[in-house]
């Protein structure tokens, strides 16, 4: 005689839940062991800022049409190293020391997936979904990417990183 699962059977729709999810979370794991970092959290070598939202943005960010302002103190990024992402502009800025700042796209040219992860150490940028490397200047330095990030010019003045997208 069998005995009933502890919570009773499972439905259709429980099982399929609850098997996609074991499926993302195995994906994430086989893609390099992490996942995405939340806003104020520390990822290998690095930091996603934190500095919180405001409603219809990140705060210290404006975006008007093509024009981007990132407000250093107030996104959290004067530390080598530390880095924002943007959402609504595609865009992630990197405090890379004493070179400054510098401005990339933050979709992956090989599938298109987002990058969200800086590491410090290497200073390498990396894909979320098949492990591609791009170094801070957008140059491909592991694939399967082939294509390099694209890169936009900045200035910085009176502590606000702009560019345009």
């Amino acid at each position: 005689m069998s005995t009933p699962p502890p919570h009773g059977p499972l439905d259709r729709r429980a099982f399929v839940g609850t098997t996609a999810a074991y499926f993302i979370a195995s994906a994430l794991a086989a893609c390099g062991g992490e996942t995405t970092a939340p806003q104020g959290t520390t990822t290998p070598g690095g930091t996603t800022p934190g500095g919180g939202t405001t409603p219809g943005g990140q705060a210290g960010i404006t975006i008007s049409g093509n024009a981007v302002s990132v407000n250093i103190a107030q996104a959290n990024i004067g530390t080598a190293g530390q880095f924002v992402i943007l959402q609504a502009a595609d865009a992630i800025v990197i405090n890379v020391g004493t070179a400054g700042f510098v401005a990339l796209s933050k979709t992956c040219t090989h599938s298109g997936c987002g990058l969200s992860r800086f590491n410090s150490g290497t200073a390498l940028l990396e894909c979320d979904c098949h492990g591609a490397r791009f170094r801070t200047s957008g140059a491909v330095a592991a694939g399967p990417a082939r294509s390099p990030l694209r890169s936009y010019p900045v200035s910085v003045a009176a502590g606000v990183v702009s560019f345009s997208v």
